[in-house]
């Protein structure tokens, strides 16, 4: 079966880093290893692809002498959705990260060559990378990922899946709800001060363009002498007097009309005469009727005034316009009723999921438990192959009350090494050499990690030997097919089953310590697998060894 390694490291570059000055590695697919002599660096190497996994950086990994040093490598990956949700970009079928350490602390993170940070880093880097050995931060210790790939093992991915999405429209609906009861206890603290601007409004009823109308009525009523005495006066020079307006008018007229019988053109001016008197006469009647229509009465006046105050009162209150505050004020206390109902919606819909989520986990849990007991057996046979005979492996559940998203049950993976220790979980193994070998466990028989990435091996060979050994060795052959594997080792056994192999060496160049890597075919390698074997005096026999060790695994 062909596996797609979206994560695979093609480019490694590291500069002024502990003893390294400078080297660049290009790798392939499949199994490559890593050799050298103890203390030639090899960890080093390790600890350079750990700063491009997230870990944290200090001014002491930067070479003596120098000011800044340099990690960067080039992934082959189809990760574009996942960078796009980390607000960065893509290129092509690239992710190109690098770090640079500053003797000053001033360390800086660019994801194809766009500044970073180590937080985004650390989200991204899983799916990139996956680090086994000693004191090392490994994925598979971490409960979400242990979950998830049971759930590979058992089938019960999409089920999850159900789970999760049932768990999040809960939280959704809880967060609505919360949201809805806090906006609705403001709203009850405010009820009584709309019901009391409701009522005073109310009650004092106003009409559409009152206070206009009030004030206008208040003019007239505060002066009404003065306009009584103003028509009266004016009606009387008008028409009542026996000097009037209309008696000088009739008067003029008679003299135009005696004069116009004797020259035709004063007849228009004698229309207007006419026209004149009418409308004066008219504007004595209107004066007159204005002036029967006068109210002097104190009583209304006091009336009005006090109807404009209470207008006025309100209008500081309220604004300019009452019965649109009136209207907001109802709309509020109606809203609230609402809430209530929404309130009471919600909660039917969240015990509804609530009802949905608890079926799905339970039969989430029921699958996983049993899957997990035959996981245990197909572990357990794994670390007995790899030098651990006596190890037990077990997988102890305990429930989780509330569910979460993950389910309603916490897998914890506990291990015991050797015969009469107490199971202890993985995360507190002590040995790397261990871990490393329950890593590669654990990878050879849940090898379902969609993700494909790189996985790196450090100490996978402590307190291995002979035919154990050799098995470590086919294992991560093995897994070398799923995944691109780098692997750090001593033992010639495990090295003979790498597609590529690298000598990492520590020379004195100038009187200064520096490492250098060289990749390592024919001749070149035979040597080393000799010098592996046998030590640092190699014979022709140890080099026959290594022909027909590495015969055998052609």
């Amino acid at each position: 079966m062909a596996y797609n390694r979206s994560g695979m490291l093609r480019f490694l570059r590291v500069r002024n880093f502990a003893l390294i000055d400078q080297l660049e590695l290009h790798f392939d697919e499949g199994f490559n290893l890593l050799s050298g002599e103890t203390g030639a660096g090899k960890s080093i190497l390790v600890d350079a692809l750990s700063l491009l996994a997230g870990s944290k950086a200090s001014s002491e990994m930067v070479r003596t002498g120098e000011t800044r040093a340099i990690v960067e490598a080039v992934f082959e990956t189809n990760l574009t959705k996942e960078l796009e949700n980390l607000g960065l970009d893509s290129e092509d079928s690239q992710v190109v990260i690098r770090r640079e350490i500053s003797g000053d602390e001033r360390n800086r993170v660019y994801i194809n060559n766009q500044p970073s940070t180590v937080a985004t880093l650390r989200e991204l880097a899983p799916a990139l990378l996956d680090i086994h050995g000693q004191h090392e931060q490994q994925t598979l210790l971490e409960n979400a990922n242990q979950l998830s790939l049971i759930d590979l093992f058992a089938g019960s991915a999409g089920l999850a899946s159900e789970v999760r999405n049932a768990f999040a429209a809960i939280q959704q609906k809880e967060a609505a709800l919360a949201a809805l009861v806090a906006d609705h206890a403001r709203k009850l603290e405010r009820m009584d001060l709309l019901r009391f601007q409701h009522d005073e409004i109310q009650k004092a009823n106003p009409k559409p363009d009152e206070t206009d109308q009030v004030r206008s009525r208040l003019e007239v009523l505060a002066h009404a002498g003065k306009l009584l005495e103003a028509a009266t006066n004016s009606y009387e020079t008008l028409y009542e007097s026996e000097a009037s307006v209309l008696a000088l008018m009739s008067q003029t007229q008679k003299w135009l009309r005696d004069a116009a019988q004797h020259d035709t053109r004063l007849s228009p001016i004698l229309e207007q005469a006419e026209a004149a008197r009418i409308s004066i006469q008219d504007i004595a009647y209107a004066l007159r009727d204005y002036a029967n229509q006068v109210d002097a009465d104190p009583q209304e006046l006091e009336r009005v005034q006090a109807r404009m105050a209470e207008l006025e009162r309100l209008h500081r209150k309220y604004g300019p316009n009452l019965l649109e505050h009136l209207e907001k004020v109802s709309r509020e206390m109606d809203s609230i009723g609402l809430t209530e109902a929404k309130k009471e919606e919600l909660q039917q819909d969240i015990a509804r999921q609530r009802q949905q989520y608890d079926a799905a986990a339970k039969q989430l849990s029921k699958k996983r438990r049993a899957a997990s007991r035959k996981l245990e057996t197909a572990i357990e046979r794994e670390l007995h192959s790899l030098a651990m005979p006596h190890a037990e492996f077990k997988i102890r559940w305990s429930d989780l009350d509330p569910g979460r998203a993950s389910g309603i049950d916490r897998p914890e993976l506990v291990i015991s090494a050797n015969p009469g220790e107490e199971p202890r979980p993985l995360e507190k193994i002590a040995s790397g050499g261990e871990l490393s070998r329950i890593m590669l466990a654990l990878r050879t028989v849940l090898a379902v990690d969609r993700a494909h990435k790189t996985l790196v091996f450090d100490e996978v060979d402590a307190g291995v030997g002979g035919k154990a050994a050799e098995t470590v060795g086919r294992k991560l052959k093995e897994l070398s097919g799923r995944y691109q594997i780098l692997c750090v080792t001593h033992l010639a056994q495990i090295a003979a089953f790498a597609d590529y192999q690298y000598r990492i060496e520590k020379l004195v160049i100038d009187g200064r310590s520096v490492t250098r890597v060289e990749p390592l075919t024919g001749d070149a390698r035979i040597e080393e697998l000799a010098r592996m074997m046998s030590g640092s005096r190699v014979t022709d026999a140890a080099r026959q060894h290594v022909k027909e060790l590495l015969a055998g695994k052609s």
